[in-house]
């Protein structure tokens, strides 16, 4: 049953979600390694930090376990993205970053569509 708390946490989460996004983004187009590590470190850290949070209340709310597979890819494509991110802060971003970065979200939204379970 969805109530108003898990609306406010999907709003959360949705939040999070487009932070991450535009701050990885922000961080893959930035020209300065300054720009690359702000957008990076103040947008997209918060945005994932913000995006885990509220889906760990969603799935706390509706009961989901946090083991299934389409999570733990969630949080491991996730985590990956990031990291990308996070690599292109020093070394300056390359096509290969953007490449890995789009294929990973890809991932994710794969993950998050598709739901697969473990033992299916």
């Amino acid at each position: 049953m969805e109530t108003p708390a898990v609306h406010l946490v999907l709003l959360a989460k949705f939040a999070g979600v487009l932070l991450f996004v535009a701050g990885s983004g922000a961080s893959l187009l930035a020209r300065t390694r300054e720009e690359r590590r702000r957008a990076t470190h103040r947008i997209a850290s918060t945005g994932l930090f913000i995006a885990w949070s509220g889906g760990f209340a969603l799935a706390s709310l509706s009961g989901i376990p946090l083991t299934e597979l389409w999570i733990v890819l969630g949080l491991g494509l996730s985590l990956s993205a990031h990291v990308v991110t996070v690599s292109a802060v020093e070394r300056g971003a390359s096509r290969g970053h953007v490449v890995a970065f789009a294929a990973l979200l890809l991932g994710i939204l794969g993950a998050m569509i598709f739901r697969p379970v473990f033992g299916a």
